[in-house]
């Protein structure tokens, strides 16, 4: 076995590489936050993987957006385990919390809302969005932010607005605002 086939033993660096394969394109910032490592310990790991040719990464931006290597695309059979839960820092939670209540919300307002500082609220809008938990959209020429729900949180909504609609808790005009808000 070469020393190219033995890095994938190191648990850390197969976790990665195996959340690249199935999750291609994902950047540096949302690797470090998935698996809760440093800048360094996260680019030593990218190092060995992208020298033995495992993956390989393109720039957009600035930022580094991952890829498997086109040779490399099978994945070990030891190293298919579970990956990790994603675990938001307390910022992203905040950050999150405030677009979910006050979808449309702009980036000043988020901040004055949470009190965190433009830069660590621009990191962490970035991160949220490589996570595809937050969209950007456009309202009256300026970027708003708003939450990307998944399929089966889109159907828990829809069934509590549903209730609510019933119980004459919410309007009929008011319904089919959030219904197509939750079809886009």
């Amino acid at each position: 076995m070469s020393y190219g086939d033995q890095i994938l033993k190191n648990k850390i660096r197969r976790l990665i590489y195996n959340y690249i394969v199935s999750y291609p394109g994902v950047s540096f910032n949302a690797l470090k936050n998935i698996f809760e490592l440093t800048d360094s310990s996260l680019k030593y790991h990218l190092h060995f993987l992208e020298k033995y040719n495992r993956i390989i990464f393109h720039l957009k931006e600035g930022s580094r957006y991952y890829y498997p290597h086109q040779i490399t695309v099978s994945i070990p059979k030891k190293s298919q385990e579970p990956l990790k839960p994603q675990k938001l820092n307390p910022h992203q939670k905040r950050i999150l919390d405030i677009i979910m209540r006050y979808p449309g919300i702009n980036q000043k307002e988020i901040i004055n809302k949470t009190g965190i500082n433009r830069f660590k609220v621009t990191r962490n809008l970035n991160t949220l969005k490589d996570l595809n938990l937050i969209r950007n959209c456009i309202y009256q020429n300026t970027v708003c932010y708003e939450f990307i729900p998944n399929i089966e949180m889109r159907y828990e909504i829809l069934k509590q607005m549903i209730i609510e609609f019933l119980k004459n808790e919410i309007d009929e005009q008011t319904f089919l605002k959030l219904k197509k808000r939750l079809e886009d």
